[in-house]
């Protein structure tokens, strides 16, 4: 079926009128979203519509809509709200025409203003749009303290899904393609391994394991957020959105926002890192809620900055080995991660991890 056939069809379901336009958003790498343009009454609307990835489950989606209509009624107003469909429900289920997934999944939303500056590759992000950052992922984390989610989300926290992505690290070797990436990973295997090993041992103590859980974004990097001029005015992007502590939030943020490409590819920009972990901190001083990090939280920074590179790395391998990708392209991200932990392995990095975290 054509796009403009098949979005005509979803917008069957709702009260918006006709498709008037529809452009692609090529930024994405899980689902197909496309803004739209319908006309109603003779009066043209923007929306974002997104279509589901294969396989994603419908307590997923109603993990995801539960906390954007919560974030609303929380007066956090930089999230686009998700529309109801003539049946009052906020997704569109869709049987699939073939496969092995029973359901395909849709949903719209508020389009939200600002400017897309950035993507998740190579930001480079000024003093101010860091700041501004950091106070949004510190609302964020006060809005939903305490929120109880309806449904669920499959993926597990992540002191649970290192062990899954040691394995899926291993069994690699199984599915090589002989390319330039499968030849990279496999000299690398026995690096990650070990560094996985290293990091678990590290996140299974007992301080760890009872620091307090509430829903995390866990994609917060620019390229999901709106800017104008250099402030923060939107933030989208919940469908990763699970429980896990928020320390793993806050040091993907870091990960995402602060570790180099290219030039000095793997290496953390300590300052950066600083300005950011000062900014949320500050955010959260001075209202009540969730309050700042803890000194517990704050511990494990370092390590849950190398956890949340594992997970992109996790998620590198296995898009590479699930999809028809580009090589290169990929092979860029694998490396990416895999410099991250050369770096982070070196003594005197950790000796300059102990002083960031001493706030």
């Amino acid at each position: 079926m054509r796009p403009q056939d098949e979005l005509q069809v979803i917008l069957e379901f709702y009260q918006l009128g006709e498709l008037s336009s529809y452009v692609q958003d090529e930024r994405g790498f899980v689902n197909v979203s496309y803004a739209i343009e319908s006309i109603k009454n003779g009066e043209k609307k923007k929306y974002f519509l997104r279509k589901y990835k294969q396989g994603v489950k419908e307590r997923e989606i109603r993990f995801e809509h539960s906390l954007i209509k919560h974030l609303l009624a929380k007066e956090f107003p930089l999230v686009a709200g998700v529309l109801p469909t003539k049946e009052n429900k906020s997704y569109v289920s869709r049987s699939a025409p073939e496969g092995n997934f029973k359901a395909i999944f849709y949903a719209i939303f508020d389009f939200l203003q600002g400017e897309d500056r950035y993507t998740w590759i190579d930001p480079t992000c000024n003093d101010d749009e860091i700041t501004s950052a950091a106070q949004v992922l510190a609302q964020f984390h006060n809005a939903v303290s305490g929120f109880q989610p309806e449904g669920s989300r499959e993926e597990p926290e992540i002191v649970k899904l290192l062990p899954l992505i040691a394995k899926n690290v291993s069994a690699c070797a199984a599915k090589d393609r002989h390319t330039r990436f499968d030849a990279y990973l496999q000299q690398n295997r026995d690096l990650i391994l070990e560094h996985l090993k290293l990091v678990l041992a590290v996140l299974n103590a007992p301080e760890y394991l009872s620091l307090p859980r509430l829903v995390i974004h866990c994609d917060y990097h620019p390229g999901n957020l709106k800017f104008q001029q250099d402030k923060v005015i939107g933030l989208f992007d919940f469908d990763w959105s699970k429980i896990d502590t928020r320390c793993f939030d806050v040091a993907l943020a870091l990960n995402y926002f602060f570790i180099d490409w290219y030039e000095q590819d793997g290496q953390l920009q300590l300052d950066g890192c600083a300005r950011f972990l000062s900014a949320y901190q500050d955010a959260l001083q001075e209202i009540p809620g969730v309050g700042p990090l803890s000194p517990d939280e704050i511990k494990f920074l370092p390590h849950m900055i190398s956890a949340s590179n594992l997970y992109v790395l996790n998620w590198t391998v296995a898009d590479y080995y699930h999809k028809e990708v580009d090589v290169e392209e990929y092979l860029i991200y694998l490396r990416h991660g895999t410099n991250f932990i050369k770096w982070f392995e070196r003594a005197e990095n950790q000796r300059k991890l102990a002083q960031l975290t001493n706030l």
